[in-house]
């Protein structure tokens, strides 16, 4: 077997098409034309594939006589191994419906008929559309409770009256009604541990109605929901009977109501330090979950989840209980939480909170959701040479309490790998004294992520995030404590910092104090790619982020770099030569960052793989005090002047934003 060169489409091309636009047309070929980081996508079968598609497209819309005639062009203008498809499209004349005719409706009047109908007066004649009607009349039918309805249709051919007129045909639609089966009453069997009324709250079948396959649908639908039923069977008594009132039976089987789950995995972090270095540490990790389904009998359900490693662990406690008020659109939970974290190389955070929490699902796109929170977070320092007096913000227990609420709306395609569509989120907090708080303030944060395709191949994803906080009452702006500020830097934010490490910085020692006020922003260029082995699982992107963390709202600034801290000289109480900072010694760092990169995405079940490489194009300067200040006989103090990495690189499983 001799393979020979391997071709490579360059480009598709579409002639004779009128009815169609020839953006419609390509949107529905398999084969593709090469384009950055992809040689295409091309076989005969492919080809073929394609040709019986648009053969189709066209017999659907009454173009019974089309023809497509594929030409392929080798060596296209003189290039050896390039390959152009022409499409030569003969589309004929079209077939329209001249009248439509319904014979034996009795109980459904013609016009209802005719809201589903698509075979209208002047409309294309085609067999698909014919069977589609089909379909929807006796969906209508059988929704209205008439099982045994029936259905045909006859096709007449109209003579043309001149050379040039268009093919015409007269259709005639005969529905056999049947017999309407009613509900006489509903019986529910199967259940033990389940309550009688959270069963009945889902039947949509009710004595003296209809019996609708539509609402036997729904029921359905709406029992395994709940989430505690392994099989749900909804069938009249005596279906072959000729008596036209039918007791109806809701059989459930309830699923098992222990669930374990446990898992082993590996953990690996990068954090950043207050100079220019990053800590990397790894160890395994353990999953457990453990949970009881249908608790009390209303679909409700407690679980218990731990994931631990030495380097961080977590516990969760969590009451759900769906269905809350009788009504689907609310949900109820109530949580426990434990959680030990170490976010940032200096000091690890101990937090325990207990929530609770009110879902309001407005529609399938939006939610409210509504929250009271108490928390409490203690921190220990992981750096024995930092004392608490050099980094007080990161020795500080926070006892938080707050009222929230959010805002929801995801109208992603898929909200793990979305590439259409939008997400906006709204929340706001306040945080009081009075219910168990040892601050006042209040934080509102912003997000709108959108996802637009460009062509077939490339999607510009864009996200903004925005979020302030403030003080109130007695509180000052000190008082509110570190692990309540924002963050960024990462994977998912700023992609030109290692963790948590854009924003203020301690002067005392380097370490990132997060802010009350956060924005950044998000542009990813994503494209497929198409390489050996791998397929077309791969995809690339190119992005910029742009943003930061900053002291206070009032502070936020779209300058490309901080004032430079200016560095000095000076010999201190003990004769000794030290390094001061003389201007612009806060560490404020309240620019605007720039960061690009590129991005490699590979396409899993669970979502994309993604390898982020990060260039920050204006990292940020600080000082950097060691020793003791003032001055003592043990140490003199030393200021220096740090800089942040530029590069960095970043492994996420799922969507950036």
């Amino acid at each position: 077997m001799n393979r020979g060169d391997r071709h490579r489409l360059v480009g598709v091309e579409f002639s004779g098409n009128k009815y169609f636009s020839t953006a419609l047309l390509t949107a529905r070929l398999r084969i593709q034309a090469a384009a950055y980081a992809s040689p295409g996508r091309y076989s005969t079968a492919l080809l073929q594939d394609d040709v019986a598609s648009i053969r189709t497209l066209y017999d659907a819309n009454g173009f019974h006589e089309a023809e497509i005639h594929e030409q392929i062009i080798d060596d296209y203008q003189g290039h050896h191994g390039e390959l152009f498809v022409r499409f030569e499209i003969k589309e004929g004349q079209q077939t329209r419906v001249a009248d439509l005719a319904v014979e034996g409706n009795q109980q459904l009047t013609k016009d209802e008929l005719l809201g589903v109908i698509g075979s209208t007066q002047g409309q294309p004649y085609s067999d698909f559309n014919i069977s589609s009607d089909r379909d929807n009349i006796l969906a209508l039918y059988y929704d209205q409770g008439f099982s045994e309805a029936r259905f045909s249709a006859d096709v007449e051919k109209i003579p043309p009256s001149g050379p040039n007129e268009a093919p015409r045909v007269r259709l005639t639609y005969h529905i056999t009604e049947g017999r309407q089966v009613l509900v006489a009453n509903v019986l529910l069997g199967g259940y033990e541990h389940t309550r009688r009324g959270v069963i009945s709250r889902q039947v949509g079948i009710h004595a003296g109605e209809p019996l609708s396959e539509g609402a036997v649908v729904e029921t359905q639908r709406k029992l395994y929901n709940l989430g505690i039923f392994s099989r749900v069977s909804i069938a009249p008594q005596n279906p072959e009977g000729t008596y036209t009132r039918k007791a109806v039976v809701v059989m459930v089987d309830e699923a098992r109501r222990y669930t374990l789950a446990y898992g082993f995995g590996f953990e690996a972090q990068r954090l950043g330090s207050g100079a220019t270095g990053t800590g990397f540490s790894a160890a395994p990790r353990g999953i457990l979950e453990i949970t009881k389904g249908n608790l009390t009998g209303r679909a409700d359900a407690l679980s218990f989840k731990v994931r631990a490693s030495t380097i961080q662990g977590r516990a969760l406690l969590a009451y759900t209980a769906p269905n809350y008020f009788a009504s689907p659109n609310f949900s109820l939970q109530l949580t426990g939480f434990f959680e030990k974290a170490r976010n940032i190389q200096t000091f690890t955070s101990k937090r325990y909170e207990a929530s609770l929490q009110l879902a309001h699902r407005v529609s399938s796109a939006s939610s409210f959701l509504y929250r009271y929170a108490y928390r409490k977070v203690n921190t220990v320092l992981n750096v024995s040479t930092i004392t608490s007096e050099q980094l007080p913000l990161f020795n500080q227990n926070t006892d938080i309490a707050e009222f929230g609420a959010s805002w929801l709306r995801d109208r992603r395609n898929s909200p793990a790998d979305p590439t259409r569509g939008d997400f906006e989120n709204i929340d706001a907090a306040v945080a009081m004294k009075p219910v168990g708080s040892s601050v006042n303030f209040f934080r509102v944060f912003l997000q709108n992520s959108t996802y637009r395709p460009i062509g077939r191949r490339l999607v510009l994803a864009r996200s903004t995030r925005f979020g302030v906080q403030t003080p109130y009452g007695n509180t000052l702006s000190s008082d509110i404590p570190l692990p309540e500020r924002f963050f960024a830097g990462g994977g998912t934010s700023l992609r030109g910092f290692t963790l948590n490490q854009a924003g203020p910085r301690d002067p005392a020692s380097g370490f990132p104090i997060g802010g009350q006020a956060l924005l950044v922003f998000n542009q990813d260029l994503r494209f497929p790619m198409h390489l050996p082995l791998i397929g077309n699982r791969l995809g690339g992107a190119v992005f910029y982020d742009a943003g930061n963390v900053f002291p206070s709202v009032k502070t936020i600034s779209f300058r490309t770099a901080p004032p430079l801290p200016t560095i000095g000289s000076t010999i201190d109480a003990f004769n000794r030569p030290t390094t001061v900072c003389l201007t612009n010694c806060t560490n404020e760092l309240a620019y605007f960052s720039h960061t690009v990169g590129l991005e490699f995405r590979y396409g899993t079940p669970i979502g994309p793989v993604a390898l982020d490489l990060g260039y920050q194009l204006n990292p940020a300067r600080f000082v950097v005090q060691s020793g003791t200040c003032p001055a003592t006989a043990a140490a003199a103090c030393q200021t220096t002047l740090s800089r942040l990495p530029s590069f960095q690189f970043f492994i996420n499983l799922g969507t950036t934003f």
